[in-house]
């Protein structure tokens, strides 16, 4: 025990650090729009961004499942109109309204990769979460439930005379 004793100890556990649903919600966005200002950086020098992802294929001859690193592009979150360049916070395939609109005007596309840290800034202060909640909501599935396998009595067929 004295080896133990030697140690400082304490009562917090990496589940109740991480673990809470409003954190988890705000480390996806937080690692989504870090791709996008990677995206954004890359756009502005002239290169393409692409990100690698591990994919699970089912191989056609032998059947069996394999790992595969597959490049993907990114789906940008930004466009240009006619008054510059605007922003749409997307949640996987939901946008996010933040207050009352839709969008932000970036304006000039040198102000993107700031922007995007502004509002990354934002999702991990805090200030997101109940949008970043309405989205999460709207993105679950609803389970189907099954209907009960019908009985002896609901099944047999009627004798009419």
């Amino acid at each position: 025990m004295s080896i133990l004793a030697s140690l400082t100890l304490s009562e917090v556990s990496k589940k109740s650090e991480t673990g809470t649903p409003h954190l988890n919600l705000r480390r996806k966005m937080a690692a989504a729009i870090n791709e996008q200002i990677a995206g954004a950086t890359a756009e502005a020098a002239g290169q393409h961004f692409s990100k690698t992802v591990e994919k699970v294929v089912k191989n056609a001859e032998t059947g069996t499942a394999e790992k595969r690193v597959v490049e993907r592009s990114l789906r940008r979150w930004w466009w240009r109109a006619a008054d510059g360049v605007h922003l749409e916070l997307r949640f996987g395939n939901r946008a996010i309204k933040i207050g009352t609109s839709n969008s932000i005007i970036v304006g000039d596309p040198s102000n993107l990769v700031p922007t995007l840290e502004t509002v990354r800034q934002a999702v991990v202060a805090g200030e997101l979460d109940a949008a970043l909640k309405a989205a999460s909501d709207g993105r679950k599935r609803v389970k189907k439930v099954e209907k009960p396998a019908p009985t002896a009595k609901q099944s047999a067929p009627k004798l009419v005379k």
